[in-house]
Protein backbone atom coordinates (compact mmCIF):
# COMPACT_ATOMS: atom_id res chain seq x y z
CA UNK A 1 0.00 0.00 0.00
CA UNK A 2 1.07 3.72 -0.77
CA UNK A 3 1.97 5.15 2.48
CA UNK A 4 1.14 8.77 0.80
CA UNK A 5 -2.41 7.71 0.38
CA UNK A 6 -4.73 9.42 2.83
CA UNK A 7 -7.11 7.40 5.20
CA UNK A 8 -10.98 9.16 4.68
CA UNK A 9 -14.36 9.24 5.27
CA UNK A 10 -16.20 11.01 2.65
CA UNK A 11 -19.52 12.60 3.63
CA UNK A 12 -22.56 10.81 2.87
CA UNK A 13 -23.64 11.33 -0.94
CA UNK A 14 -27.59 12.20 -1.52
CA UNK A 15 -29.26 10.60 -4.17
CA UNK A 16 -32.00 12.01 -5.80
CA UNK A 17 -34.67 10.48 -7.89
CA UNK A 18 -33.78 13.07 -11.06
CA UNK A 19 -30.59 14.77 -11.67
CA UNK A 20 -32.06 18.18 -11.78
CA UNK A 21 -33.00 17.81 -8.40
CA UNK A 22 -29.22 18.88 -7.09
CA UNK A 23 -29.61 22.27 -8.63
CA UNK A 24 -29.99 25.37 -6.33
CA UNK A 25 -30.59 29.17 -7.93
CA UNK A 26 -30.21 32.10 -5.78
CA UNK A 27 -33.24 33.90 -5.52
CA UNK A 28 -31.53 37.39 -6.06
CA UNK A 29 -29.12 37.21 -8.54
CA UNK A 30 -30.06 33.74 -10.56
CA UNK A 31 -26.82 31.91 -10.32
CA UNK A 32 -27.15 28.27 -10.21
CA UNK A 33 -25.31 25.95 -8.04
CA UNK A 34 -24.70 22.10 -7.59
CA UNK A 35 -22.88 21.79 -4.38
CA UNK A 36 -24.61 22.31 -0.87
CA UNK A 37 -22.58 25.94 0.05
CA UNK A 38 -25.58 27.82 1.79
CA UNK A 39 -24.22 31.45 0.28
CA UNK A 40 -24.81 32.30 -2.81
CA UNK A 41 -20.64 32.95 -4.39
CA UNK A 42 -21.73 35.04 -6.48
CA UNK A 43 -23.68 38.11 -4.77
CA UNK A 44 -23.16 36.44 -1.05
CA UNK A 45 -26.68 36.23 0.06
CA UNK A 46 -28.55 32.96 1.83
CA UNK A 47 -30.94 32.79 -0.92
CA UNK A 48 -30.08 29.63 -2.43
CA UNK A 49 -33.49 27.51 -2.76
CA UNK A 50 -33.94 23.97 -4.46
CA UNK A 51 -34.89 24.63 -8.49
CA UNK A 52 -38.21 22.29 -7.87
CA UNK A 53 -38.68 24.91 -4.13
CA UNK A 54 -38.30 27.76 -6.79
CA UNK A 55 -40.88 26.53 -9.45
CA UNK A 56 -43.16 26.29 -7.01
CA UNK A 57 -43.12 29.47 -5.72
CA UNK A 58 -43.62 30.72 -9.27
CA UNK A 59 -46.53 28.33 -10.09
CA UNK A 60 -48.55 29.64 -6.68
CA UNK A 61 -47.78 33.06 -7.84
CA UNK A 62 -48.90 32.68 -11.37
CA UNK A 63 -52.20 30.81 -10.03
CA UNK A 64 -52.75 33.27 -7.29
CA UNK A 65 -52.77 36.33 -10.05
CA UNK A 66 -55.60 34.53 -12.08
CA UNK A 67 -57.76 34.26 -8.43
CA UNK A 68 -56.54 37.98 -7.66
CA UNK A 69 -58.52 39.03 -10.60
CA UNK A 70 -61.41 36.82 -10.11
CA UNK A 71 -61.49 38.56 -6.33
CA UNK A 72 -61.38 42.16 -8.30
CA UNK A 73 -64.18 41.29 -10.38
CA UNK A 74 -65.99 40.09 -7.72
CA UNK A 75 -65.18 42.80 -5.25
CA UNK A 76 -66.20 45.14 -8.62
CA UNK A 77 -69.52 43.67 -8.82
CA UNK A 78 -70.47 43.75 -4.96
CA UNK A 79 -69.30 47.69 -5.08
CA UNK A 80 -71.36 48.31 -8.34
CA UNK A 81 -74.53 46.95 -6.81
CA UNK A 82 -77.90 49.04 -7.20
CA UNK A 83 -78.65 47.60 -3.54
CA UNK A 84 -78.30 45.91 -0.18
CA UNK A 85 -79.72 42.50 -1.80
CA UNK A 86 -78.21 43.41 -4.99
CA UNK A 87 -75.00 43.21 -3.45
CA UNK A 88 -75.28 40.22 -1.83
CA UNK A 89 -76.60 38.13 -4.49
CA UNK A 90 -73.94 39.21 -6.65
CA UNK A 91 -71.16 38.18 -3.68
CA UNK A 92 -73.02 34.83 -3.55
CA UNK A 93 -72.81 34.27 -7.01
CA UNK A 94 -69.19 35.38 -7.72
CA UNK A 95 -68.45 33.49 -4.60
CA UNK A 96 -69.99 30.13 -6.53
CA UNK A 97 -68.07 30.97 -9.48
CA UNK A 98 -65.12 31.65 -7.25
CA UNK A 99 -65.32 28.14 -5.69
CA UNK A 100 -64.62 26.17 -9.26
CA UNK A 101 -61.67 27.92 -9.86
CA UNK A 102 -60.26 27.48 -6.72
CA UNK A 103 -60.54 23.62 -7.30
CA UNK A 104 -59.34 23.78 -10.67
CA UNK A 105 -56.10 25.42 -9.82
CA UNK A 106 -55.96 22.94 -6.95
CA UNK A 107 -55.65 19.91 -9.62
CA UNK A 108 -53.70 21.73 -12.25
CA UNK A 109 -51.24 23.01 -9.64
CA UNK A 110 -48.58 19.98 -10.04
CA UNK A 111 -48.73 20.67 -14.33
CA UNK A 112 -47.80 24.15 -13.64
CA UNK A 113 -45.43 23.64 -11.61
CA UNK A 114 -43.47 21.33 -14.02
CA UNK A 115 -44.37 23.95 -16.60
CA UNK A 116 -42.87 26.47 -14.55
CA UNK A 117 -39.43 23.94 -14.25
CA UNK A 118 -39.28 23.60 -17.91
CA UNK A 119 -39.62 26.94 -18.66
CA UNK A 120 -37.30 27.71 -16.20
CA UNK A 121 -34.46 25.33 -17.47
CA UNK A 122 -35.28 26.40 -21.19
CA UNK A 123 -35.25 30.45 -20.28
CA UNK A 124 -31.54 29.86 -18.37
CA UNK A 125 -29.75 26.91 -19.94
CA UNK A 126 -26.51 29.53 -20.26
CA UNK A 127 -26.99 30.55 -16.27
CA UNK A 128 -27.17 27.02 -15.63
CA UNK A 129 -23.99 26.23 -17.72
CA UNK A 130 -22.27 29.09 -16.35
CA UNK A 131 -23.28 28.27 -12.87
CA UNK A 132 -21.93 24.41 -13.05
CA UNK A 133 -18.65 26.07 -14.44
CA UNK A 134 -18.08 28.11 -11.57
CA UNK A 135 -18.46 25.07 -9.38
CA UNK A 136 -16.08 22.73 -11.77
CA UNK A 137 -13.58 25.71 -10.65
CA UNK A 138 -13.97 25.57 -6.95
CA UNK A 139 -14.15 21.58 -7.19
CA UNK A 140 -10.57 22.32 -8.80
CA UNK A 141 -8.94 25.13 -6.91
CA UNK A 142 -10.03 22.97 -3.64
CA UNK A 143 -7.84 20.29 -4.17
CA UNK A 144 -5.13 22.15 -3.20
CA UNK A 145 -6.93 22.57 0.29
CA UNK A 146 -8.20 19.52 0.34
CA UNK A 147 -8.44 16.18 -1.69
CA UNK A 148 -11.37 14.72 -0.11
CA UNK A 149 -13.53 18.24 -0.31
CA UNK A 150 -12.83 18.33 -3.88
CA UNK A 151 -13.96 14.57 -5.20
CA UNK A 152 -16.93 15.56 -3.02
CA UNK A 153 -17.52 18.34 -5.15
CA UNK A 154 -16.76 16.72 -8.28
CA UNK A 155 -19.14 13.53 -7.25
CA UNK A 156 -22.37 16.23 -7.02
CA UNK A 157 -21.23 17.94 -10.05
CA UNK A 158 -21.01 14.85 -11.86
CA UNK A 159 -24.82 14.22 -11.63
CA UNK A 160 -25.51 17.15 -13.81
CA UNK A 161 -21.83 17.05 -16.11
CA UNK A 162 -21.04 13.72 -18.20
CA UNK A 163 -17.38 14.24 -19.38
CA UNK A 164 -14.49 12.15 -19.72
CA UNK A 165 -12.64 14.90 -17.80
CA UNK A 166 -14.83 15.20 -14.50
CA UNK A 167 -14.62 11.15 -14.26
CA UNK A 168 -10.99 11.13 -14.95
CA UNK A 169 -10.64 13.59 -11.95
CA UNK A 170 -12.43 11.66 -9.67
CA UNK A 171 -10.71 8.57 -10.30
CA UNK A 172 -7.35 10.93 -10.00
CA UNK A 173 -8.43 11.90 -6.72
CA UNK A 174 -9.85 8.23 -5.59
CA UNK A 175 -6.19 7.26 -6.51
CA UNK A 176 -5.21 9.45 -3.50
CA UNK A 177 -7.11 7.74 -1.00
CA UNK A 178 -6.70 4.76 1.01
CA UNK A 179 -9.99 3.00 -0.58
CA UNK A 180 -11.99 0.03 1.91
CA UNK A 181 -15.01 -2.32 1.62
CA UNK A 182 -17.51 0.17 3.65
CA UNK A 183 -16.72 3.04 1.25
CA UNK A 184 -19.61 3.48 -1.20
CA UNK A 185 -17.63 3.16 -4.01
CA UNK A 186 -18.81 3.49 -7.84
CA UNK A 187 -17.26 2.40 -10.75
CA UNK A 188 -19.63 2.17 -13.79
CA UNK A 189 -20.73 6.27 -13.52
CA UNK A 190 -16.52 7.07 -13.86
CA UNK A 191 -15.10 5.36 -16.89
CA UNK A 192 -14.35 6.15 -19.66
CA UNK A 193 -13.69 6.09 -23.31
CA UNK A 194 -10.39 6.42 -23.85
CA UNK A 195 -7.19 4.18 -22.64
CA UNK A 196 -5.95 5.78 -19.34
CA UNK A 197 -3.54 3.68 -16.69
CA UNK A 198 -5.32 5.95 -13.81
CA UNK A 199 -8.72 3.80 -15.01
CA UNK A 200 -7.33 0.75 -15.02
CA UNK A 201 -5.61 1.04 -11.99
CA UNK A 202 -9.02 2.09 -10.04
CA UNK A 203 -10.69 -1.22 -11.71
CA UNK A 204 -8.34 -3.15 -10.19
CA UNK A 205 -8.66 -1.76 -6.74
CA UNK A 206 -12.44 -2.34 -7.44
CA UNK A 207 -12.33 -5.88 -8.36
CA UNK A 208 -10.22 -6.08 -5.08
CA UNK A 209 -12.37 -4.35 -2.69
CA UNK A 210 -16.40 -5.31 -3.93
CA UNK A 211 -16.27 -6.88 -7.39
CA UNK A 212 -20.18 -6.82 -7.72
CA UNK A 213 -19.23 -3.27 -8.64
CA UNK A 214 -17.92 -5.03 -11.91
CA UNK A 215 -20.08 -5.13 -14.49
CA UNK A 216 -20.78 -5.66 -18.21
CA UNK A 217 -19.21 -2.12 -19.31
CA UNK A 218 -16.04 -2.74 -16.97
CA UNK A 219 -15.61 -5.74 -18.85
CA UNK A 220 -15.82 -4.41 -22.29
CA UNK A 221 -13.39 -1.80 -21.34
CA UNK A 222 -11.06 -4.19 -20.07
CA UNK A 223 -11.25 -6.46 -23.10
CA UNK A 224 -10.61 -4.18 -25.41
CA UNK A 225 -7.94 -2.37 -23.84
CA UNK A 226 -6.67 -5.65 -22.55
CA UNK A 227 -3.23 -6.06 -24.69
CA UNK A 228 -2.26 -2.21 -23.32
CA UNK A 229 -2.94 -3.47 -20.20
CA UNK A 230 -0.54 -6.22 -20.17
CA UNK A 231 2.05 -3.90 -21.05
CA UNK A 232 1.36 -2.05 -17.84
CA UNK A 233 3.24 -3.17 -14.01
CA UNK A 234 1.08 -5.45 -12.42
CA UNK A 235 -1.53 -5.17 -15.44
CA UNK A 236 -2.11 -8.91 -15.80
CA UNK A 237 -2.57 -9.39 -11.82
CA UNK A 238 -5.68 -6.85 -12.74
CA UNK A 239 -7.00 -8.88 -15.63
CA UNK A 240 -6.82 -11.37 -13.44
CA UNK A 241 -9.09 -10.04 -10.59
CA UNK A 242 -11.47 -8.74 -13.41
CA UNK A 243 -11.83 -11.97 -14.87
CA UNK A 244 -12.34 -13.26 -11.23
CA UNK A 245 -14.67 -10.64 -10.82
CA UNK A 246 -16.94 -12.60 -14.23
CA UNK A 247 -16.97 -15.57 -12.16
CA UNK A 248 -19.81 -14.77 -9.49
CA UNK A 249 -22.45 -14.71 -12.45
CA UNK A 250 -22.86 -17.61 -14.90
CA UNK A 251 -24.13 -14.66 -17.83
CA UNK A 252 -20.94 -13.32 -17.44
CA UNK A 253 -18.89 -16.46 -17.88
CA UNK A 254 -20.80 -17.47 -20.82
CA UNK A 255 -20.56 -13.77 -22.29
CA UNK A 256 -16.74 -13.37 -21.52
CA UNK A 257 -15.50 -17.50 -21.61
CA UNK A 258 -12.41 -16.26 -24.06
CA UNK A 259 -11.04 -13.68 -21.73
CA UNK A 260 -11.80 -15.82 -18.57
CA UNK A 261 -10.25 -18.44 -20.03
CA UNK A 262 -6.72 -16.88 -20.81
CA UNK A 263 -6.16 -15.88 -17.23
CA UNK A 264 -8.13 -19.11 -15.48
CA UNK A 265 -5.13 -20.81 -14.53
CA UNK A 266 -4.19 -17.83 -12.38
CA UNK A 267 -7.43 -17.60 -10.40
CA UNK A 268 -7.98 -18.64 -7.02
CA UNK A 269 -8.51 -21.96 -5.88
CA UNK A 270 -12.47 -21.13 -5.03
CA UNK A 271 -12.87 -19.45 -8.60
CA UNK A 272 -11.57 -22.20 -10.90
CA UNK A 273 -14.13 -24.68 -8.45
CA UNK A 274 -16.79 -22.09 -8.76
CA UNK A 275 -16.02 -22.06 -13.08
CA UNK A 276 -16.23 -25.87 -13.42
CA UNK A 277 -19.24 -26.48 -11.33
CA UNK A 278 -21.27 -23.67 -13.53
CA UNK A 279 -19.77 -25.39 -16.53
CA UNK A 280 -20.47 -28.94 -15.58
CA UNK A 281 -24.59 -27.75 -14.75
CA UNK A 282 -24.51 -26.14 -18.24
CA UNK A 283 -23.79 -28.37 -20.67
CA UNK A 284 -25.27 -26.68 -22.88
CA UNK A 285 -23.83 -23.10 -22.97
CA UNK A 286 -21.28 -21.65 -25.63
CA UNK A 287 -18.13 -21.54 -23.00
CA UNK A 288 -15.67 -22.50 -25.88
CA UNK A 289 -11.74 -23.05 -25.10
CA UNK A 290 -13.31 -22.10 -21.46
CA UNK A 291 -14.72 -25.57 -20.89
CA UNK A 292 -11.24 -27.32 -21.60
CA UNK A 293 -8.93 -24.77 -19.66
CA UNK A 294 -11.03 -24.90 -16.54
CA UNK A 295 -10.92 -28.98 -16.60
CA UNK A 296 -7.32 -28.84 -16.56
CA UNK A 297 -6.90 -25.87 -13.52
CA UNK A 298 -9.81 -27.85 -11.65
CA UNK A 299 -7.64 -30.91 -12.41
CA UNK A 300 -4.08 -29.31 -11.46
CA UNK A 301 -5.92 -27.44 -8.15
CA UNK A 302 -6.82 -31.07 -6.97
CA UNK A 303 -3.81 -32.92 -7.91
CA UNK A 304 -2.14 -30.18 -5.67
CA UNK A 305 -4.41 -31.08 -2.83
Amino acid sequence: MNSSKQAVQFRPFTRTEHAFQKLKICRYCGQFTALWEEECTSCGRSALVPVESYAKRNARRYLRKDLAVGIVLLAAAVFWGHSAQQMLLYGIVGALLLLPLVLLQQRIYPYEQRRQLIRLFRGRITQIQEGLGVNHKHAVAQRQLSERVSYEMLREIAVLIHNDRIRLQQVALLQSFVLRKDMELKLDPLLIKSFEPLMVRYIGEIARLNRELIKDRTFRYVIFYERRILEMAGGEDILVRVASAAVRKKRYVVTHAAFISRYVRKLPKERIQRLYHIIQENPLEPFGDLADEVKIAYLMEQYKS
